[in-house]
């Protein structure tokens, strides 16, 4: 699961101890002795809970396994790959921190972490004073500090983000972000609004497919305490904070990955994407019909969530044949529905600026040409596909749908069969792999996995 938080029971006030004079931007000093360093949570004391304004939080472990991925971290003293209320506290024992070895999985942007829950479920806290977050840790992966918070009644989907660099194998850094340094991308300034509403603090380990790496978070300070009591202090500054398309890989789902899925998400923070749904023109009148085999059509509603996972492997590869009934013309296809990801990892199905993608690039083959479709509810802009037997990538700008506009609130992105008369022979068709657009391509598959005709 994306959030893994289990059990949560009352808890001890955590006051971390230790005291150290402020020094330069250096990094690679341990705090262990040191008795004030860290105000909300220091491992060197064995302590599980975090101390969050004289209340506690606590932490827990999260994966990208609802994206399709199968990064996972395993922990020295847990027999699975989850942390919990119960087994936290030995394994802060064991570490003298909070440690383990990330193994990244094969997806695009894999990614697995630890995380802090600031509050209670469906609450918030004002962490504003903090100013912001001092970590001290020691990674062989770089590291994503991410701030979750709510709009509202309403978890957001937007999770502010600043990027921490991979330690010096062996040492410790202490590094420090402003909550103004938590952002979107490079222009955006809500981190400190979005402090005053936080739900959860979290550590991602990112890195390229089947990277792997061990970290141990020494301790947690907020920003005011840590710059005045942490040995040495490395400040991580707002220009190091990357736009999400820069710094993201952008292949958002690919059917040859070892565990392709019905998301179609980007890289990270993972907030913005889609899910995978089929259709047909029956609302219009229409008979078409989709198969994902030569048997009889297992999806003839006129729209249906695609959820079964054997279908992805492979590539999307089905088959329509075509009756336009009394329709004046007859289709059938796949589509993403655009959606977001709440703080909470719940799915929200939306209209979503992906104008920042520049594009789209498919990698797919079909029979007849087929109608790839930028939409906004009714309104479509179109580009045609040529038909291809053999795998192919196509990389389309936003400006190739007659620049429309449509992407900067688009609620579909489709790939449709289609004629203007019956077509009762099956017709194939296979969605291979879907990326932001890049001229030179950006998806990478594996043609020994991808579904033939």
């Amino acid at each position: 699961m994306l959030s893994k938080v289990l059990h949560l029971s009352v808890l001890t006030i955590l006051i971390g101890a230790v005291a150290c004079s402020k020094d330069s931007n250096t990094a690679g000093i341990t705090e262990e002795g040191n008795s004030i360093a860290f105000d909300l949570w220091n491992g060197a004391n064995g302590m599980a809970r975090v101390n969050i304004n004289g209340s506690s939080g606590y932490w827990f472990s999260v994966d990208d396994e609802d994206e399709g991925g199968s990064s996972q971290i395993n922990f020295p003293t847990l027999d699975g790959h989850e942390l919990t209320s119960d087994n936290m506290k030995s394994l802060v024992s064991h570490c003298g921190g909070l440690c383990g070895t990330v193994e990244l999985g094969d997806a695009s942007a894999p990614s697995a972490g630890v995380g802090i829950a600031l509050t209670e479920k469906d609450t918030t806290v004002d962490i504003s004073e903090w100013d912001g977050v001092c970590v001290s840790y020691e990674s062989e992966l770089a590291m994503r500090g991410e701030l979750g918070y709510k709009n509202g009644s309403d978890a957001s989907g937007d999770m502010l983000s600043v990027n921490f660099d991979k330690t010096e194998k062996g040492a410790v850094a202490a590094r420090c972000a402003k909550w103004a340094d938590f952002k979107r991308n490079s222009s955006d300034d809500s981190g400190a609004e979005a402090s005053k509403k936080a739900t959860s603090l979290v550590f991602k380990f990112i890195g390229k497919a089947k990277e792997s790496g061990y970290f141990n978070i020494k301790g947690v300070s907020s920003y005011k305490h840590g710059v005045e009591n942490l040995d040495s202090v490395e400040t991580v500054k707002a220009t190091e904070v990357q736009d999400d398309n820069v710094e993201q890989e952008p292949c958002l789902w690919n059917g040859t990955s070892s565990n392709p899925s019905s998301f179609v998400w980007e890289g990270s923070p993972k907030i913005k994407g889609g899910l995978w749904y089929s259709y047909n023109d029956r609302n219009d009148g229409g008979a078409s019909l989709l198969y994902w085999s030569a048997e009889a059509p297992s999806y003839k509603n006129s729209i249906e969530l695609l959820t079964d996972e054997e279908l992805f492997e492979g590539g999307l590869s089905a088959s329509v044949a075509l009756d336009m009934g009394s329709a004046s013309r007859a289709y059938a296809g796949v589509g993403i529905k655009m959606a977001v990801k709440e703080d909470s990892g719940d799915t929200i199905v939306t209209a979503t600026d992906i104008s920042d993608w520049g594009g789209i690039c498919v990698y797919y083959m079909a029979e007849k040409d087929m109608r790839m479709v930028l939409a906004s509810d009714s309104l479509e802009k179109d580009y045609t596909l040529a038909a291809s037997t053999t795998p192919v990538e196509k990389c389309v700008t936003w400006d190739d749908f007659s620049g429309s506009g449509l992407a900067e609130k688009a609620t579909d992105i489709k790939f449709e069969v289609h004629s203007s008369e019956n077509v009762f022979n099956q017709i194939h068709f296979n969605i291979i792999a879907v990326g932001r657009y890049d001229a030179k391509g950006v998806c990478s598959i594996d043609t020994s996995k991808v579904t033939s005709f």
